[in-house]
């Protein structure tokens, strides 16, 4: 109930003031959108910019793949990223859908680029992940995707 009326408060507080400054509420209104923190996520990733992805992790989060059965701690999650794209040198995600239910963000995807850089092993996986948010942070990673690919 606490966060509703902080929410609520909020939401007055920009009203009341939105000629003063539209862009300050809206900064507070999107700042822990899920849907915002997901793309964050998808546009770091792109970047190849793995302080980005690590702090948009929460310190606790915990990911879930079946590369990975349980990683703890976005240092962890930091530093997994940090070797896909070592090994995947131009990775790119493609983003066909995304899906909010509640804090939850259902991501349907491609991870794009070629295995060590190499011209002759061009990889595309189809990728679904569920990302939980909460107050601006994925908590919750859960990712599958076909190993065999």
């Amino acid at each position: 109930m606490r966060v509703m009326e902080t929410a609520n408060q909020k939401a007055i507080i920009c009203a009341a003031f939105s000629l003063a400054s539209l862009t300050g509420c809206a900064t507070l209104r999107n700042h822990d959108d899920p849907m915002t923190v997901v793309r964050q996520k998808f546009a770091a990733f792109d970047r190849h910019d793995t302080p980005a992805i690590q702090n948009l992790y929460a310190e606790e989060a915990v990911l879930n793949s079946p590369d990975y059965p349980e990683l703890h701690g976005n240092v962890q999650i930091g530093d997994t990223y940090q070797r896909l794209l070592k090994a995947v040198p131009d990775a790119r995600d493609e983003v066909q859908s995304l899906d909010l239910s509640g804090q939850k963000v259902y991501a349907q995807f491609f991870l794009i680029g070629h295995w060590m850089g190499s011209a002759d092993n061009p990889i595309r996986v189809p990728i679904l992940s569920v990302y939980t948010v909460r107050a601006g942070h994925i908590v919750a990673d859960a990712t599958y995707y076909d190993r065999k690919r």
